[in-house]
């Protein structure tokens, strides 16, 4: 992601925006995935450590 600061309503935007288009996939974003993505935008979280954590979350189920 580029350096430029959004505002929360770039950022709120930009997650409707993909919300909407899963939608029309029939998936949804729930809050628990909007929330990742906001801390993923806002630099509190990567795209790596969060997928890392889902990989890590169905290790532990599927083994």
């Amino acid at each position: 992601m580029n350096n430029k600061k959004l505002t929360e309503k770039e950022i709120q935007e930009k997650i409707r925006k993909v919300d909407g288009a899963m939608a029309q996939e029939g998936m949804p974003l729930t809050k628990e995935i909007k929330q990742k993505l906001y801390n993923c935008i806002t630099g509190k979280s990567t795209y790596d450590k969060e997928r890392e954590k889902i990989l890590e979350k169905y290790r532990r189920i599927y083994g």
